[in-house]
């Protein structure tokens, strides 16, 4: 499977990871998903202000 966007590869290597990482680190259902999405919007949110970040000085 190959993405033409590298954002929608980032969005779905996060999405993959916060799950792998939600199920190994937490015990409970409530936590796990808080946990995954917490995680997910972290890694989403940094990959488009690190981007937004190289964008600035790329000129």
């Amino acid at each position: 499977m190959k993405f033409e966007s590298h954002l929608l590869s980032m969005i779905v290597y996060a999405f993959l990871v916060s799950i792998v990482l939600g199920l190994l680190r937490r015990n409970d259902l409530k936590s796990r998903l808080r946990y995954m999405i917490s995680l997910f919007l972290i890694m989403v949110g940094g990959a488009i202000l690190f981007g937004w970040f190289m964008f600035l000085f790329a000129r």
